[in-house]
């Protein structure tokens, strides 16, 4: 098992909740929601009802009008909404305005795209401040960014055992990636007492949900009976999940083992 460099900050999935310049198809379905700021505030909740009845123009108007006066969920929609040139004009500047706006009132999934703002622009101090926020606020994206850029030491001192921790409640909120990452530390003892089962049990949860690197590494701890017993069939299964999703060891590993496979 070679140890993978961490990665940078990325974007959140959009099936996470949040996806700087991506897709906008599910904004309203995403957005938090809350029932009594909505009822205070009628342009939203007649946004909220354009938008979904795909008169998006009329969505944006009513977000700004939201917007300008204070309601934090209409910043962060009409922030989107400038970033993808969804309703009205394309504008960095303004989508950033509007995020600014919403995150500085505690919105988490502003703060999480403020703080992509900021890593994309290499202010890696500001982007761990705005991530963190998000992180306190439970948002899993931002906890497990948290947990990459202390593992990287970008934005804030160097420390695994910090890095572990924010994985840690990323993980515990099913997050693949974060479950993936704590499997890592686990194997090989960085910010945690080394642990094979712990490794193995992490890589289990993120395999199942998906990761292709966690199926590719869970195959390899059944291949050598490191934390689970070895067991060729289960080895050669996560080999095969993660092959298919298009990991390039696994599908090596996999032609590699083709003479035995029926």
């Amino acid at each position: 098992m070679n140890e993978n460099k961490p990665t940078g900050i990325q974007h959140i999935p959009a099936a996470t909740g949040l996806a700087l310049g991506g897709s906008r198809s599910s904004l309203v379905a995403r957005a938090r929601r809350d029932a009594s700021a909505a009822a205070a505030n009628p342009h939203y909740q007649q946004a909220v009802a354009d938008y979904n009845a795909g008169n998006i123009a009329a969505a944006a108007a009513g977000f700004q009008l939201a917007a300008e006066q204070g309601h934090a969920e209409a910043q962060y929609m009409l922030s989107t909404l400038y970033d993808a040139g969804h309703g009205l004009p394309q504008d960095n500047a303004q989508a950033a305005h509007w995020e600014r706006k919403a995150a500085e009132q505690g919105h988490a999934y502003a703060q999480a795209n403020l703080s992509f703002r900021y890593y994309a622009a290499g202010d890696f101090p500001e982007a761990f401040q705005w991530c963190q926020r998000a992180a306190h606020a439970k948002l899993a994206w931002a906890q497990y960014h948290v947990g990459l850029m202390y593992r990287k030491g970008e934005g804030i001192a160097q420390s695994n055992a910090e890095a572990a921790h924010w994985y840690r409640l990323a993980a515990t909120q099913n997050f693949p990636e974060a479950q993936q990452k704590l499997a890592e530390l686990y194997y090989f003892g960085q910010g945690v007492p080394r642990s094979y089962t712990q490794a193995a049990q992490w890589y289990r949860q993120a395999a199942a949900n998906g990761n292709a690197e966690a199926q590719f590494q869970l195959g390899h701890l059944y291949a050598i009976g490191q934390g689970v017993e070895h067991d060729y069939t289960q080895s050669r299964h996560w080999i095969r999940q993660a092959a298919q999703q298009g990991h390039e060891q696994a599908i090596r590993e996999l032609k590699r083992r083709e003479y035995r496979d029926p």
